[in-house]
């Protein structure tokens, strides 16, 4: 099987992508890198006055803040910090393309159109985005309990938690189409392992 030295995961939040990642990351002996991590490198190394879209949640127990904002202010802020991350993200997969070891990224970051540029560039890179329905979403968020357990008002925080990620989703399966990248929809799949299978059949050139 050939596959690309980086692989990129995609999707919105809650979908799966942290462990898809990582199941395609010891299968092929790949380093695995969240976007998430990078955030927060960034965030130790800025302030509000260079990266203000980067510090929207600074002094706010994030529980409270998904309750205190509406859902497109959400959308927007999110969308926002992506933008300022972005830079360095591109930059780790430049690196990684050009000569240091194969890794797998996943996050949602990966914004279809900036990754549609690097795959453009380099034959070294491949990309998935997960996809899943909005009642999977709902799921997935109302299982994990660690995610609200402890706010004001649990209820509250998922719906606005959820409706920014089945918009997110949308936008995101718009801007693929738009593009004519790949995606997989979990749902449409009996396990993780099959999920990541059909992620590899995808990627392999």
């Amino acid at each position: 099987m050939s596959l690309p030295k980086v692989i990129i995961i995609g999707g919105p939040p809650m979908v799966g992508k942290s462990t898809v990642a990582r199941k395609i990351a010891s299968r092929l002996e790949y380093g695995c890198i969240s976007t998430d991590d990078i955030g927060l490198a960034i965030k130790t190394v800025t302030t509000t006055d260079t990266h203000p879209r980067s510090h929207s949640m600074d002094g706010v127990d994030y529980r409270e803040y998904y309750q205190q904002r509406t859902v497109n202010k959400l959308l927007a802020d999110g969308m926002g910090m992506h933008d300022e991350m972005w830079p360095g993200i591109e930059a780790s997969i430049r690196a990684h393309a050009d000569w240091s070891f194969p890794v797998v990224y996943e996050g949602w970051a990966m914004w279809p159109p900036n990754v549609a540029r690097l795959l453009g560039e380099f034959e070294s890179i491949g990309a998935v985005w997960l996809t899943a329905s909005s009642d999977f979403l709902e799921e997935r968020i109302r299982s994990t309990e660690r995610f609200y357990r402890g706010a004001s008002d649990e209820e509250l925080l998922i719906q606005r938690y959820l409706p920014r990620n089945i918009e997110y989703n949308r936008l995101m399966l718009e801007s693929i189409d738009e593009y004519g990248l790949e995606s997989v929809d979990v749902i449409e799949f009996e396990s993780v392992n099959d999920v990541v299978v059909r992620c590899l059949e995808i990627l392999e050139n």
